[in-house]
């Protein structure tokens, strides 16, 4: 089937095309990544493929990059076919592909310098080259001073910047960038961007397409590519296909292209208010830190949280979220300070504790190879439910969750959305007072995460379970009583979202957080005597 993409031309394109997909299909033993895509991308533009993980964007770049064998149709890429190995020989050092992942295409042990000449020396450049153009990108990208630096001691931003110059170094006509900015922190992000924006100037004709999950950064983009499914929803510019869904933000857009059956049910998410007045302290850390040998992942955190309370953890990958959320919940030791959950002491083998307390890891707490029932089942005689209890209420969140028509299919083989539903309700099985959630939403459309904030707002709300709940989502940190804004193992401020919004008379949470970090790296360098930004 080929995908009915809708038409638009970019401004700042030309009519020549730098990739025309041909009815590309491409599966993962029965999984179909791709389903007879056809899809043609002008030149010398900023291309945003959009969508949650699994749609098949990664597949889509990979192929399109030359990186993933052809099993069927046609991707032709800078005027021939990519699947042709003389063409893909002869265009090769015209394209620069940077895979997912923090620091994927680098060699952590190696130093910034030497990863940038050795991606110089794959190329082909010559010595003399070399020298030039190895220092100039290190200058342009402001990691000059870090050239001595092993890349495995950067941070996720910075280790997405070296990524660039190494893809870069060959001065490259097509750039593809797969989710290069997934889980940095948003001053990273935007440093990220305004860094592509400073290369695209001096090389106007270079092309680049860019997957992403976050709507608010394709928003800025050329052209949209909106996949679902391994198909493609609609292509435009963002004015366009805003204006064709009648929404005012590419979040919204995005839904409303979304099929009628994964729309259907979906409303916007309202948050009642809490009660008034001072709730019990549902947990409390005192000056909570975390060492792993001379790295100090978690550095004297402080926070109370009360009963009833949705409270956000907001920070980039590797920013000390998941070690503080260990450390809550005693599966993991603090080197300093001290951990409460209802008045008592953190401890893991603490039956009391288990029972007050429910785990949402970002991996999700399922076996993949056991049915949704048989999942539920297991947890509850893990958690010593009795059997007559047991059974009354998994009923019960088989319905409220809408996992009744799935309760015979394997875990391991349900869509994201419903996979987070299951292990959420996994977690409040046993009925735990307190919830910690770590990055329960990532990868999920916007439709399933709607749907997952109001099981959350419910439990909050109608039960008084409290909610920790860590997130890189801006638009989910607003929907949080509070939050903690965290960078580099540090809280940087905590309180409602709007009142950090007003503290710093900024328009939105990500330029907030963004005045907050740029503080803290101002008064980290006056503590170090360097000009460090």
């Amino acid at each position: 089937m080929v995908s009915s993409v809708s038409p638009g031309s970019p401004v700042g394109s030309s009519s020549r095309l730098v990739v025309s997909i041909q009815d590309v299909t491409h599966r993962y033993g029965k999984a179909v990544a791709l389903d007879g895509i056809s899809l043609d991308v002008p030149s010398g533009i900023r291309v945003g493929i959009v969508g949650p993980d699994g749609v098949g964007k990664s597949t889509l770049m990979a192929l399109v990059a030359g990186a993933k064998k052809m099993q069927q149709g046609r991707v032709m890429v800078l005027d021939g076919d990519i699947a042709d190995a003389r063409h893909r020989r002869d265009v090769g050092p015209r394209i620069a592909y940077m895979p997912q992942g923090l620091g994927k295409n680098l060699y952590l042990e190696l130093s910034v310098y030497d990863n940038v000449d050795f991606m110089a020396r794959l190329f082909g450049l010559s010595p003399e080259e070399r020298k030039v153009r190895v220092p100039e990108l290190l200058a342009a990208t402001g990691l000059g001073k870090f050239a001595e630096r092993p890349a495995g001691k950067l941070s996720g931003g910075m280790k997405q910047k070296v990524g660039l110059c190494g893809a870069l170094v060959h001065d490259p006509d097509l750039l593809i960038l797969d989710e290069p900015t997934t889980g940095v922190d948003p001053l990273s992000r935007r440093q990220f961007w305004s860094l592509i924006d400073e290369i695209r100037a001096g090389r106007p004709g270079m092309s680049v397409i860019i997957s992403t999950a976050y709507m608010d950064e394709a928003q800025q983009w050329d052209w949209i590519v909106a996949m679902d499914a391994g198909r493609v929803l609609a292509t435009g510019t963002p004015a366009e296909l805003m204006e064709r869904t009648g929404t005012q933000d590419l979040e919204k857009c995005f839904i409303a292209l979304l099929p009628e059956e994964k729309r259907r049910g979906h409303k916007e998410i309202t948050i009642p208010p809490r009660p008034p007045g001072k709730a019990e302290l549902a947990i409390e850390a005192h000056g909570l830190t975390r060492r792993f040998g001379t790295f100090t992942a978690v550095d004297h955190v402080t926070l109370s949280i009360e009963r009833g309370e949705i409270f956000g953890f907001l920070g980039s990958n590797g920013c000390g979220k998941s070690t503080t959320m260990k450390m809550l919940t005693g599966l993991l030791p603090p080197t300093e300070g001290t951990a409460k959950l209802f008045g008592s002491s953190v401890d893991a083998g603490s039956m009391e504790v288990r029972k007050n307390l429910g785990y949402m890891t970002q991996a999700f707490s399922l076996y993949g190879e056991l049915s949704v029932q048989q999942n539920l089942v297991l947890h509850a005689r893990l958690y010593h439910l009795p059997p007559d209890k047991a059974k009354a209420r998994i009923d019960e969140l088989v319905e409220r969750f809408g996992l009744g028509s799935h309760l015979e299919a394997l875990a391991g083989d349900l869509p994201m959305g419903l996979r987070q539903r299951l292990s959420l309700a996994v977690a409040v099985l046993h009925g735990p007072q307190i919830l910690i959630l770590d990055e329960p939403t990532s990868g999920v459309d916007p439709v399933a995460r709607d749907s997952f904030w109001e099981l959350l707002i419910d439990l909050s709300r109608k039960q008084g379970v409290t909610i920790f709940v860590t997130t890189h989502f801006m638009n989910e940190g607003m929907r949080c009583d509070r939050i903690s804004l965290m960078n580099a193992g540090k809280v940087l401020a905590a309180d409602s979202p709007q009142k950090l919004i007003e503290a710093r008379n900024a328009d939105s949470l990500e330029t907030a957080f963004i005045g907050y970090m740029e503080d803290a790296i101002a008064e980290k360098a006056r503590a170090e005597g360097k000009d460090e930004t």
